[in-house]
């Protein structure tokens, strides 16, 4: 074979995979987005499956079908309009008006269910693949925060890992009175878990997840909270001062919530939750002053479930009007981890 002829032959053989490449990528990164918005209202993964699958591939053949149609009509012979190419445009405008015009609704939508066809598989490949759609999730959502998780963002210290430093003091003034003290920083927000950092581990565990039962229509399907997977006996901190508003010691009593413990914090305006306990820390009563970060309430368990090991169901609220509860992932990415060694710190009796 002559060189010029294996050199086109290299080159079109490129093509063809740069080509089908690029139809698979597209075919795949549609159907994640797709069905990942439709499983904010579609339990079934055979219906979610269906959906994801139609807006990637039976949309484009459809709409190349019908358009392929009217050019006929007016030119008398139907063009091939790409092929391949097509559905490959077809599919990256699809995308791209989903992550520019909805970004905030598809950032919550894969960073909450992008992994959902994985189930509660592990290895390598499904790591890696959860942490990478973390990434754009997180990404593609910080454009628009829901009102609720701004009230909870209020304080400047939930957004950062450590108070910001204290301005240097100015000089002494010897002839006028002492300078005032600075303003005291708000107090920080705490993940419930010492590290290393502990996240849901998949879509089944996350904010949203289907559940049984009439839940709150924040909640999606069902679960107004997040499941974070750590041995039983593992401390829970109080993720912020404030004070004891429920508790339930009695695992029966609590059906499938178990033993729990539930906090306000600012005044009654947020409320976090802390579910299937092992135990409730001795001592501690409704009432009672708690501090972020320090208080130990209790140990994680398995109380209340029935299907799922020991884990922590953590829950967050806010009060106003109604209480309304908020997806708590992306607050436990900014919050401060507990600080061992600890002492536990008992809760002060309010009476």
């Amino acid at each position: 074979m002559p060189r010029r002829s294996r050199l086109l032959a290299r080159l079109y053989a490129t093509y063809l995979l740069l080509r089908w490449s690029a139809l698979l990528v597209s075919i795949f990164v549609v159907f994640v987005v797709s069905s990942s918005l439709a499983g904010a209202s579609v339990g079934s993964s055979w219906l979610r499956l269906g959906l994801g699958l139609g807006a990637a591939l039976a949309l484009p053949v459809l709409l190349r079908g019908r358009l392929r149609q009217l050019v006929a009509r007016r030119l008398g012979r139907r063009p091939s309009l790409g092929g391949s190419w097509f559905l490959v445009l077809v599919n990256g405008l699809t995308l791209a008006a989903l992550c520019v015009g909805f970004c905030d609704e598809t950032g919550r939508a894969l960073r909450r269910r992008g992994d959902w066809f994985l189930g509660s598989a592990e290895g390598w490949l499904p790591r890696r693949y959860r942490a990478r759609m973390g990434r754009v999730g997180r990404w593609l959502e910080r454009f628009d925060l829901p009102p609720e998780a701004r009230t909870v963002l209020a304080d400047a210290a939930q957004l950062q890992p450590d108070p910001p430093p204290l301005p240097p003091p100015p000089p002494e003034n010897l002839e006028g009175p002492p300078p005032p003290p600075p303003p005291p920083l708000p107090a920080a927000w705490f993940h419930p878990i010492e590290g290393p950092r502990s996240r849901p581990p998949s879509a089944g565990c996350r904010f949203g997840a289907p559940r049984p039962g009439p839940r709150p229509p924040e909640c999606e399907l069902g679960h107004c909270g997040v499941d974070l997977f750590v041995p039983t006996g593992t401390p829970v901190f109080a993720v912020h001062d404030g004070v004891v508003r429920s508790i339930q010691r009695d695992a029966e009593r609590g059906g499938i919530s178990g033993k729990f413990v539930i906090l306000e914090h600012k005044g009654g305006a947020v409320r976090s939750t802390y579910v299937h306990l092992d135990r409730v820390a001795g001592g501690l009563r409704r009432g009672d002053v708690v501090t972020g970060g320090k208080t130990v309430i209790g140990t994680v368990g398995a109380t209340g479930c029935k299907r799922t090991g020991p884990h922590l169901h953590f829950g967050l609220s806010v009060v106003k009007g109604r209480q309304r509860f908020v997806d708590p992932e992306p607050l436990l990415e900014l919050w401060r981890l507990p600080e061992p060694p600890r002492e536990a710190t008992p809760a002060v009796a309010v009476r």
